[in-house]
Parts: structure tokens; sequence; C-alpha cells
């Protein structure tokens, strides 16, 4: 993601997130809001879900995309936003349940297509096993998709410490892609050395003179988030959810659109219990 694209993002959030006082004409919409990612339309995949809801309850409702799921979390935290689409890192960072924001439901992505979302550390030739990387680490330059990313963030990083290797400090350089897709081509290029990303972006690709080094568990998407507030049902928008499927296909199919890891999934259950957590530093 350039940094033109991220400020052209952050000062239209800013704008658009500017607080709306109630008026004489009715109450000040929800805003549904996700994060922005490149070659994906996440206004367009939400529009559906505020418009569900928005019907539901018979409320107005504002779609507002900000620059990254970081963003978004400290939007709904400052009440600038009701309703959120998060990824993981982003719902971890929320603290759900343990102040003004609570868990909804998730979308239910079928077991093989869950399993398959997965984060993969991957090398240019001469960099072909694990024991390899901790040999070398200090003169490879290492490429991450985001610092808030799920699967090329947190995840792979929490793999690097797990061999004893530290993202920040133990490699020549650490560079962020802005996108999956960016990071494997950033390594196919020869401008890495060694790059996390999601595994199925990877799968997808298999260029020549790569190597897998190591592979996670899969990775749970991340439930979406209700800012409670007396204006805000969060109770019966969880409820709403749970029928999205029978009332409206279409939340769902356009979820589906923006996200590639909700799979076919076709409607939403309730929220796991997620035991990951996030480093204490990133």
């Amino acid at each position: 993601m350039t940094m033109d694209f991220r400020r052209g993002l952050l000062l239209i959030a800013t704008l658009l997130l500017a607080p709306l006082p109630s008026s004489a004409n009715g109450p000040a919409p929800w805003v549904v809001a996700t994060y922005a990612y490149p070659q994906r339309d996440r206004a367009a995949a939400i529009q559906p879900l505020a418009d569900y809801l928005g019907s539901r309850g018979g409320h107005p409702v504002r779609v507002v995309v900000l620059p990254s799921p970081t963003a978004l979390v400290e939007a709904l935290h400052e009440g600038r936003v009701d309703v959120a689409v998060p990824n993981l890192h982003a719902y971890l960072q929320a603290r759900p349940g343990a102040g003004d924001v609570i868990a909804l439901p998730v979308p239910d992505v079928p077991a093989a297509q869950a399993d398959r979302y997965r984060a993969v550390l991957v090398a240019r030739a001469g960099i072909d096993s694990v024991a390899a990387l901790q040999r070398q680490a200090g003169e490879l330059r290492l490429v991450l998709v985001g610092r808030d990313s799920a699967s090329g963030g947190f995840v792979p990083t929490t793999g690097l410490r797990e061999m004893g290797l530290d993202p920040r400090a133990g490699f020549a350089s650490l560079a962020y892609a802005g996108s999956h897709a960016a990071a494997l081509q950033s390594l196919v290029e020869g401008r890495a050395d060694v790059v996390a990303l999601a595994a199925d972006v990877y799968d997808a690709a298999q260029p020549d003179g790569v190597h897998e080094l190591w592979r996670s568990a899969p990775i749970p998407p991340g439930p979406l988030l209700c800012r409670t507030a007396d204006t805000v049902p969060c109770d019966a928008i969880a409820g709403w959810l749970l029928e999205a499927h029978a009332r409206d296909p279409l939340v769902m199919a356009a979820l589906r659109a923006g996200w590639p890891e909700f799979g076919d999934a076709q409607s939403f259950t309730a929220p796991p219990s997620i035991s990951l957590a996030l480093p204490d530093r990133e």
C-alpha cells in the first residue's frame, strides 16, 4: 500500500468520521466500518451488511472504510464506529468483552476451507530449511504484509520468535509490502530473502526457486465487533446477523467478495473462543 494511498484514505476517513449529531429528522446513523485492502472494494463488501442492519433496525446507516485494521479499532473505541468488520489482528486488538466492545457472530467458513487459511514463511534459493534461516537471519531481508495483518503479520512473526528469531532485530532489514501478492512478488524479484504471507496466495502461485520453510496452524477469522452504547443494540444486531442467510443472502455474498478467507460461507455463527493473542510487541 503506497504512502499516497494511505494518506488519501486517512483524509477521506477523517472527513467521513466527523461526528454527526442527531437532527430533527432522526437519529445519527449507525456507522458500519472496515479497513482498506489493495484491489478489494471493501465499501461495496460491507454496504449490503449496513443496509440489512439499517432495514432490520429501522435506523439510518453509513459505511466507512478506514486506512488500516488499527485505525478501525481506534475509531471503534472512540465511538466513531458502531459495527466493525475486522481482521483477526483488529479483533484481538479490540479486546472484545473487556470494555465497550463485544464480539458479534462470525462467517461460518466450511471446515475444509477454514483449514487452508494459514500463514507461511517462504525464502529464496539457498535458504531451504528453518536451520538455514536461523543461521543466516542476520544477513537476510525479511518482508511482511503489514504490522496489523494476521497471516502476513503477527502469526508468522510469532512463529519466528518460536524459532528464536526477532523479526525486528534478528534480520538485516524488515519491510512491509502492503499486500500478500506484493510480499511474494518482492521475493520473486529479488528484493527480499524471506517473506511471510497467506498460504492460499502462495499455494496458488507456487513460483520457481522459492522454498516453504514454515506453515502455521489454521487461522480463525475475526468475528464482527459492536460498540456497546445506548444507541447501538448489539444484542439485537447479533440476532439479526444469525438470520441474515435467510433474510438477505446478499450480505454474506458481498462479504465473501471482500474477504477470500471467508471461503464459501453462507451464514453467520456464534463467535468462537479464540486462544491466539497478540505479542507484547510487534
